[in-house]
């Protein structure tokens, strides 16, 4: 009874049966990208599989014929819809609305068009007939170069969307790995007894057995689908992501090859060069930005854009493949012009202020001085203290912008490692002899100490402490303690006061990092004691509900033996 059984046949509409019953899995995704094009594939293995099932039990020549139409559909446009899938599926949708996309859907056509109309010019092929074997109807035919030149182009359409599959492998790491493998692989298991029922190897009469290997096939992309989340995590995402990243960026980006060859740039790019960015691709980077190094950060390129000059500052990072060898660089390019010019005003307007005002306020606290020691009068001589005070706290101010600017402002950190202990007492002795009515207390442990930049510190320390005492009603308390923040040792400094606390639109300043016409701080002692901090990598806060509290949490770093 089994003997019976057309397995061939049986075999092949199971096949499409499974197809089938995939689709009804993936409809939910045909949104996806990709996934429209996937389904398409998977309904054409159907449709070859349904059709050649049906057709190995069909024995009148004339309606066998019939059935070549459906699975030769199914063949041209396999590849096809394949081939539409990996471009959507690995972000190149964009191709599928390309002149050569229509290109290949019109030959598709007419390949099948060739065959729907064969009996009037046997073009697909000839000696068409019917040589039953294992009890199902397999037809034998001449093979024409037609036959060859047509299963040439599925093959290579399957090859080309497995490529950029793999190419998505390779590209993208174990994020889409194994799904994008595991489609990659599966057209293997039914290419192969294509190919060899293409050059007629095997039994006589060859038998096409494709459709019986699709299980096969859709195995594999089962797997992807239900264990890898195919349609979840998408690579068209990450490569529109990485296109977005380039193009969208507003600094200029080129990226070329391991020889200086432009390979791509984005609008800002063209814009900055003045350049259209189709035609420059394939020229040396050297004849748009000369004597760039491509292995150096620190350098710099003068642009003239939208009629000026501009200054851009180069970044370049090497662009590396598996294996690690260099394929090339990309070089963004970054406008610091208007840095630049503010930078130099900000140096002027400072040379000026700090230069000749103090020298001239100096000047004018040596008469206030000779003119209150020349003069009697009582009421005079209060205008000329006020006058004295003010111009000393101008002074004393500008000292506090050259601090900001030498140690805040300096890139060039000297760290050592030194006792807090001894640093707060020559603080506080400076600050008592300044203001003997004073009273600081420390409670630093001996064995607190920092490495840090001991003159940022001491500034910051300076600064805090002096304004403690000045506006703090004459009673500070300074403690030290090393604390785990962050999973790093910290050095936490409290300085306290009885005072009636910093103004609250002083400290709104700070938070705000940036002061307006009507909110301002009234000095620079406190935005030195928030920048000080911030570069030494630490943080600030204020408490003022009884008096000041200022707690500053300074990295440690790793101490070495205290400087002597």
């Amino acid at each position: 009874m089994f003997e019976r059984v057309p397995w061939l046949a049986v075999g092949s509409l199971a096949a499409g049966l499974i197809s089938l019953g995939f689709i009804q899995f993936l409809w939910s995704y045909r949104r996806k990208p990709g996934g429209r094009f996937f389904i398409a594939t998977i309904a054409c293995e159907a449709l070859w599989s349904l059709s050649y099932g049906a057709a190995l039990l069909v024995f009148d020549p004339a309606y066998r014929m019939l059935f070549e139409i459906p699975i030769w559909f199914a063949i041209n446009f396999i590849g096809v819809f394949f081939l539409a899938f990996a471009l959507e599926y690995t972000g190149r949708g964009e191709l599928l609305r390309s002149r050569w996309m229509a290109g290949v859907v019109g030959i598709q056509s007419l390949h099948t068009l060739i065959v729907v109309t064969n009996p009037l010019h046997n073009i697909a092929w000839s000696n068409y007939h019917i040589e039953p074997v294992y009890g199902v109807a397999t037809v034998v035919y001449s093979h024409t170069p037609w036959l060859f030149i047509n299963a040439t182009g599925y093959i290579f359409m399957i090859a080309a969307a497995s490529f950029l599959l793999v190419d998505t492998v390779i590209s993208y790491g174990r994020l889409y790995r194994l799904q994008a493998a595991a489609i990659a692989v599966s057209p293997i298991f039914p290419g192969l007894p294509f190919l060899l029922w293409l050059i007629q190897v095997g039994g006589t009469p060859p038998l096409n057995l494709t459709p019986l290997l699709f299980p096969v096939h859709l195995a594999f992309d089962m797997y992807a689908f239900f264990a890898r989340d195919m349609f979840d995590m998408v690579p068209a995402a990450r490569r529109v992501a990485d296109r977005a990243a380039v193009e969208d960026l507003g600094s200029p980006v080129l990226i070329v090859d391991a020889n200086g060859t432009l390979i791509r740039l984005n609008a800002a790019a063209a814009g900055a060069l003045a350049v259209d960015a189709d035609a420059v691709l394939g020229d040396p980077l050297d004849q748009y930005l000369e004597d760039l190094d491509l292995e150096s950060d620190d350098q710099s390129v003068s642009l003239r854009v939208g009629g000026r000059i501009r200054e851009f500052a180069v970044s370049t990072s090497a662009l590396r493949d598996s294996s690690d060898t260099l394929v090339g660089t990309t070089v963004v390019l970054q406008d610091i012009t208007a840095e630049r010019e503010r930078e130099q005003r900000l140096a002027v307007l400072n040379r000026v202020l700090r230069h000749n005002l103090r020298n001239d306020l100096n000047v004018v606290q040596g008469f206030i001085e000779i003119a209150r020691e020349r003069v009697d009068d009582p009421e005079l001589k209060r205008y000329l203290d006020t006058a004295e005070q003010n111009t000393r706290g101008v002074i004393e101010l500008g000292e506090k912008a050259r601090d900001i600017e030498r140690v805040v402002g300096s890139e060039q950190r000297v760290p050592s490692t030194f006792v807090l202990q001894t640093e707060l007492t020559e603080i506080r002795a400076k600050l008592l002899e300044d203001h003997p009515d004073a009273s600081i207390t420390l409670d630093v442990p001996p064995e607190v100490t920092l490495e840090a930049d001991e003159l940022l510190v001491d500034r910051v320390l300076r600064n805090l402490l002096a304004n403690a005492v000045e506006h703090g009603g004459g009673e500070v308390r300074v403690s030290a303690r090393v604390e785990e923040r962050h999973n790093e040792p910290h050095v936490v400094v409290t300085v306290a006061d009885t005072g009636p606390g910093i103004p609250e639109h002083e400290l709104n300043v700070l938070e705000a990092l940036e002061e307006t016409a009507l909110e301002h701080g009234s000095g620079l002692g406190l935005w030195l004691v928030k920048w000080g901090v911030g570069a030494l990598g630490g943080t600030v806060t204020f408490d003022t509900t009884d008096g000041t509290t200022v707690t500053l949490a300074l990295p440690r770093g790793e101490p070495g033996p205290p400087a002597t």
